[in-house]
């Protein structure tokens, strides 16, 4: 998600490591690409719309996309957070603070992922045990939008949670592993000899493509999957929460509404089972 960048003087060639004056996390040039960030990141789910078949509605996939940009804001403070308590310990030697945003940004975008995804299966199991009503990630009932309202406060909520507990995993690394702010400093070192290099690189290149890749995958994550028609949560899940790529109306009787579940399936993370085939 987006990180609080490190801002750095352009037109110094070498980087103050010492006392790392040079590496600020809260300026005005970190809010202007804080902004870059989200539009790339809106551009980005904009094109995984257009290319997904089938589409999520509107309303449906701006319920989907918000969550992520709650959780982005969220993340950002985190991200604040994780890097001084990382960077500036109480206890001992100041670092750098761009390398700590590197670190940040690489394990947040790539294992960060993973740890979200299990995160995420795990809180949906345990409401799922206390019989917690529309948690279910994708599924906002039919419309108006303040009948869905308040099953998106909830996954919202679910989300949040399971980023907040990745940022603390990652954190836990970075305390248990300080070997990591070392491997840091070895993939930044060709920047050592130009500090704009490193500002650059490190402040907007590197975000920009694995912020991309990070909200295009979460997208992934976070829309409606299907249930498979032999699961015993196919009839409580339907009662719970109906379809958002289904109309208001008159119920569905279950053939059709498995018809309306296969053609939710998401083909990147679900494989075609061979009962679907046969409704």
């Amino acid at each position: 998600m987006f990180i609080t960048p490190c801002q750095g003087n352009l037109n110094q060639e070498t980087p103050p490591f010492e006392d790392d004056e040079g590496c600020k996390l809260l300026d005005s040039f970190a809010i202007i690409v804080q902004f870059t960030l989200a539009a790339t990141a809106l551009l980005t789910l904009f094109v995984k719309r257009y290319r997904e078949r089938p589409q999520r509605p509107v309303p449906v996939w701006a319920l989907d996309i918000s969550k992520q940009f709650v959780g982005a804001v969220v993340i950002h403070f985190l991200n604040l957070a994780t890097s001084y308590l990382a960077g500036r310990p109480k206890d001992g030697q100041k670092t750098n603070l761009c390398v700590w945003y590197f670190l940040n940004v690489a394990i947040d975008t790539t294992l960060g992922v993973a740890i979200l995804w299990s995160w995420l299966h795990v809180i949906h199991r345990v409401l799922r045990y206390f019989d917690v009503k529309d948690v279910r990630s994708g599924y906002y009932g039919p419309p108006p939008l303040r009948r869905r309202a308040i099953p998106w406060i909830k996954q919202t909520t679910v989300f949040v949670i399971a980023e907040s507990l990745m940022k603390l995993c990652v954190y836990g690394m970075f305390r248990a592993f300080p070997s990591l702010f070392d491997l840091g400093e070895w993939v930044l070192q060709w920047t050592r000899d130009n500090y704009r290099y490193q500002v650059v690189f490190v402040m907007l290149v590197f975000p920009l493509i694995m912020n991309a890749v990070q909200f295009w995958v979460v997208d992934t994550i976070v829309k409606v999957h299907p249930i498979p028609l032999d699961s015993p949560d196919l009839l409580k899940a339907i009662d719970e929460s109906p379809s958002p790529y289904t109309p208001s109306g008159p119920p569905h009787n279950g053939k059709q509404t498995s018809k309306v579940l296969q053609n939710e399936r998401t083909p990147l993370l679900k494989k075609v089972s061979s009962q679907d085939s046969l409704v």
